[in-house]
């Protein structure tokens, strides 16, 4: 088996009022500020879940709620795929099910119009999430090594500020909360000395140094096929050589037997 989680991508009223009360538990455990209510909003406010279970439970152990729209950029019309709430338990974090389940969906967008841009939309309150981004698809906003073209920084900036107010802080680029928010629990993925040497923490750590008290990153991301395949690929090769290593490692214990 090459992965100890099964994932699965349903349409948000197919889910069963037991999914959406592990869901709610799920966040809780992660993160401090999480209401029932605002849940609830978050939820109802998308078209599709990523469910990821244990093969051999059947245990909700993560999701990922997505919602998808349409706009314009200089003109040109585009697909968007927003991010609201997302967690794995952290039993089971390094598991690569959610990236495989999201290139599933994001393929399937892409394909259906595949001259028309296709552009994530995530928020990111720790540099887990923000990794997901960086470290599959290299036309991500902001990112350290990257200069986006000004027209699609102008997007992000009317785009946030259409979709949240206030609330985002367009000289910073992350979302304020008014009164309580989400945040990352004390101890759980925190940026210590040895992840902070890492360029991509480094940089949304000093992008977003509030993301402590649950403010937000809010990135960009254009997804491309060839960006997904890549990604999708690496993920497979990692998971048939450690099936590999296993493998050998147990002939070697038989042999030595």
């Amino acid at each position: 088996m090459l992965s100890a989680l099964k994932g699965a991508i349903v349409r948000r009223e197919a889910l069963s009022e037991l999914q959406r009360a592990q869901m709610l538990a799920l966040m809780q455990l992660c993160y401090a500020g999480v209401s029932a209510e605002r849940f609830t909003k978050d939820l109802e406010d998308k078209q599709y879940v990523i469910l990821l279970c244990l093969r051999r439970t059947g245990e909700l152990v993560g999701f990922s709620t997505l919602r998808v729209a349409e706009d314009r950029m200089g003109g040109r019309p585009v697909e968007l795929v927003y991010s609201g709430d997302t967690v794995i338990h952290p039993d089971h974090w390094g598991q690569k099910e959610l990236q495989i389940q999201f290139a599933r969906f994001t393929s399937w967008r892409k394909l259906r119009r595949p001259m028309r841009p296709l552009l994530w939309v995530l928020l990111s309150g720790g540099y887990k999430t923000y990794l997901l981004s960086v470290n599959n698809f290299p036309l991500t906003l902001p990112r350290h090594d990257w200069v986006a073209p000004p027209e699609r920084v102008t997007f992000l900036r009317e785009l946030a500020s259409r979709w949240f107010g206030r609330q985002f802080d367009a000289e910073r680029g992350v979302l304020r909360f008014e009164g309580q928010n989400y945040r990352v629990r004390d101890g759980v993925a925190p940026i210590d000395r040895a992840a902070a040497l890492h360029p991509h923490i480094a940089f949304f750590a000093a992008c977003n140094p509030g993301h402590v008290e649950g403010e937000e990153l809010v990135c960009l991301t254009e997804i491309r096929l060839r960006d997904l395949a890549r990604s999708v690929g690496l993920i497979l090769v990692k998971q048939v050589m450690g099936v590999t290593r296993r493998g050998l490692r147990l002939i070697g214990v038989r042999a030595r037997a």
